[in-house]
Protein backbone atom coordinates (compact mmCIF):
# COMPACT_ATOMS: atom_id res chain seq x y z
CA UNK A 1 0.00 0.00 0.00
CA UNK A 2 2.08 2.45 1.23
CA UNK A 3 4.78 1.52 -1.85
CA UNK A 4 2.35 2.22 -3.93
CA UNK A 5 1.27 5.22 -2.63
CA UNK A 6 4.75 6.93 -3.20
CA UNK A 7 5.01 4.97 -6.50
CA UNK A 8 1.76 6.77 -8.13
CA UNK A 9 2.98 9.79 -6.34
CA UNK A 10 6.09 10.05 -7.90
CA UNK A 11 4.98 8.69 -11.47
CA UNK A 12 2.39 11.25 -11.36
CA UNK A 13 4.72 14.26 -10.41
CA UNK A 14 7.19 12.80 -13.54
CA UNK A 15 3.90 12.89 -15.93
CA UNK A 16 4.04 16.57 -14.83
CA UNK A 17 7.70 17.17 -15.41
CA UNK A 18 9.08 18.79 -18.37
CA UNK A 19 12.35 15.84 -17.88
CA UNK A 20 11.15 13.46 -20.06
CA UNK A 21 9.93 15.55 -22.78
CA UNK A 22 13.21 16.89 -22.78
CA UNK A 23 15.05 14.07 -22.47
CA UNK A 24 13.38 12.74 -25.74
CA UNK A 25 12.86 15.72 -27.82
CA UNK A 26 16.88 16.78 -27.11
CA UNK A 27 17.34 12.90 -28.33
CA UNK A 28 16.03 13.66 -31.40
CA UNK A 29 18.12 16.75 -32.13
CA UNK A 30 21.46 15.06 -31.58
CA UNK A 31 20.16 11.83 -33.88
CA UNK A 32 19.37 14.43 -36.53
CA UNK A 33 22.13 16.69 -35.99
CA UNK A 34 25.00 13.68 -36.44
CA UNK A 35 23.03 11.74 -38.98
CA UNK A 36 22.82 15.21 -41.37
CA UNK A 37 26.64 15.08 -40.42
CA UNK A 38 27.27 11.74 -41.26
CA UNK A 39 25.36 10.87 -44.50
CA UNK A 40 24.69 14.26 -46.17
CA UNK A 41 26.23 13.90 -49.77
CA UNK A 42 26.46 18.05 -49.60
CA UNK A 43 30.02 19.02 -47.96
CA UNK A 44 27.98 21.88 -46.50
CA UNK A 45 26.04 19.59 -44.07
CA UNK A 46 28.47 17.71 -42.98
CA UNK A 47 29.74 20.91 -41.01
CA UNK A 48 28.69 20.41 -37.63
CA UNK A 49 27.49 23.74 -36.79
CA UNK A 50 25.41 24.22 -40.27
CA UNK A 51 23.72 20.88 -39.06
CA UNK A 52 22.92 22.03 -36.03
CA UNK A 53 21.61 25.56 -37.37
CA UNK A 54 19.39 23.46 -39.88
CA UNK A 55 18.24 20.77 -37.35
CA UNK A 56 17.76 24.07 -34.70
CA UNK A 57 15.82 25.96 -37.63
CA UNK A 58 13.49 23.07 -38.49
CA UNK A 59 12.74 21.91 -35.03
CA UNK A 60 11.82 26.05 -34.42
CA UNK A 61 9.74 25.91 -37.48
CA UNK A 62 7.83 22.61 -37.41
CA UNK A 63 7.24 22.04 -33.61
CA UNK A 64 4.43 24.07 -31.73
CA UNK A 65 6.09 23.89 -28.11
CA UNK A 66 8.89 26.20 -28.49
CA UNK A 67 10.48 24.50 -25.36
CA UNK A 68 10.20 21.30 -27.61
CA UNK A 69 11.96 23.22 -30.46
CA UNK A 70 14.26 24.43 -27.85
CA UNK A 71 15.15 20.76 -26.71
CA UNK A 72 15.83 19.95 -30.18
CA UNK A 73 18.51 22.85 -30.65
CA UNK A 74 19.62 22.04 -27.14
CA UNK A 75 20.17 18.63 -28.56
CA UNK A 76 21.76 19.52 -31.82
CA UNK A 77 24.66 20.54 -29.78
CA UNK A 78 25.50 17.09 -28.67
CA UNK A 79 25.42 15.91 -32.06
CA UNK A 80 28.25 18.71 -33.33
CA UNK A 81 30.51 16.31 -31.02
CA UNK A 82 33.35 14.78 -32.83
CA UNK A 83 32.03 11.16 -32.40
CA UNK A 84 35.42 9.60 -31.45
CA UNK A 85 35.43 12.02 -28.55
CA UNK A 86 31.93 11.16 -27.44
CA UNK A 87 32.28 7.33 -27.86
CA UNK A 88 36.13 7.40 -26.79
CA UNK A 89 37.28 10.10 -24.64
CA UNK A 90 40.36 11.95 -25.24
CA UNK A 91 43.26 9.96 -26.67
CA UNK A 92 45.76 8.33 -24.33
CA UNK A 93 49.52 8.31 -24.34
CA UNK A 94 50.05 5.10 -25.10
CA UNK A 95 54.29 5.02 -25.39
CA UNK A 96 56.39 7.26 -27.40
CA UNK A 97 55.57 5.56 -30.80
CA UNK A 98 52.05 6.41 -30.67
CA UNK A 99 51.56 8.82 -28.80
CA UNK A 100 47.56 9.75 -29.70
CA UNK A 101 47.00 6.11 -30.17
CA UNK A 102 43.16 5.59 -28.65
CA UNK A 103 42.80 2.46 -26.18
CA UNK A 104 39.09 2.63 -26.43
CA UNK A 105 38.73 2.57 -29.91
CA UNK A 106 39.70 -0.96 -31.47
CA UNK A 107 36.79 -0.91 -34.16
CA UNK A 108 34.82 1.62 -36.16
CA UNK A 109 31.59 1.64 -34.66
CA UNK A 110 28.60 1.42 -36.66
CA UNK A 111 25.35 3.44 -37.44
CA UNK A 112 23.64 2.59 -34.85
CA UNK A 113 26.48 2.71 -32.09
CA UNK A 114 26.92 6.18 -33.15
CA UNK A 115 23.33 7.22 -33.07
CA UNK A 116 22.79 5.51 -29.97
CA UNK A 117 25.73 7.08 -28.49
CA UNK A 118 24.84 10.80 -29.11
CA UNK A 119 20.86 9.87 -28.21
CA UNK A 120 22.05 8.71 -25.02
CA UNK A 121 24.46 11.57 -24.47
CA UNK A 122 21.84 14.00 -25.24
CA UNK A 123 19.41 12.31 -23.61
CA UNK A 124 21.28 13.00 -20.21
CA UNK A 125 21.64 16.87 -21.37
CA UNK A 126 18.18 16.71 -21.58
CA UNK A 127 17.05 15.28 -17.81
CA UNK A 128 19.58 18.20 -16.44
CA UNK A 129 17.94 20.88 -18.56
CA UNK A 130 14.40 19.41 -17.33
CA UNK A 131 15.26 19.30 -14.19
CA UNK A 132 16.15 22.59 -14.02
CA UNK A 133 13.43 24.00 -16.01
CA UNK A 134 11.43 21.95 -13.20
CA UNK A 135 13.27 23.48 -9.79
CA UNK A 136 13.74 26.64 -11.49
CA UNK A 137 17.23 26.66 -11.26
CA UNK A 138 17.80 29.54 -14.30
CA UNK A 139 15.11 31.30 -13.92
CA UNK A 140 13.68 33.74 -17.28
CA UNK A 141 15.49 33.64 -20.44
CA UNK A 142 16.97 31.24 -22.62
CA UNK A 143 20.13 32.13 -23.75
CA UNK A 144 23.04 29.79 -22.91
CA UNK A 145 21.11 26.81 -20.38
CA UNK A 146 20.67 24.64 -23.84
CA UNK A 147 24.35 24.86 -24.91
CA UNK A 148 25.30 24.37 -20.89
CA UNK A 149 23.50 21.19 -20.78
CA UNK A 150 24.10 19.31 -23.58
CA UNK A 151 27.90 19.64 -22.80
CA UNK A 152 26.50 18.08 -19.21
CA UNK A 153 24.96 15.42 -20.88
CA UNK A 154 28.35 14.78 -23.07
CA UNK A 155 30.42 15.00 -19.67
CA UNK A 156 27.99 12.97 -18.13
CA UNK A 157 28.05 10.29 -21.04
CA UNK A 158 32.10 10.07 -20.79
CA UNK A 159 31.91 9.44 -17.47
CA UNK A 160 29.25 6.31 -17.34
CA UNK A 161 31.04 4.88 -20.55
CA UNK A 162 34.09 4.77 -18.67
CA UNK A 163 32.63 4.01 -15.55
CA UNK A 164 31.02 0.76 -16.93
CA UNK A 165 34.05 -0.38 -19.33
CA UNK A 166 36.58 -0.16 -16.78
CA UNK A 167 33.52 -2.19 -14.84
CA UNK A 168 33.63 -4.41 -17.96
CA UNK A 169 36.91 -4.81 -18.16
CA UNK A 170 37.00 -3.40 -21.93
Amino acid sequence: GVVFAVDAVSWKALKKSTILPMALWHAVGAVATIMLREKSDDQRSADPVRASAVVGLTGALLLQDKAAALAVYGGSFVGMAAPARLMYGLPRKKGKGNANANVNATATPGPIQVWTAFALAAALGGVVHGATIDWGFWPGGWGGKAGTCAFVGCVLYRTLATIVFALLGK
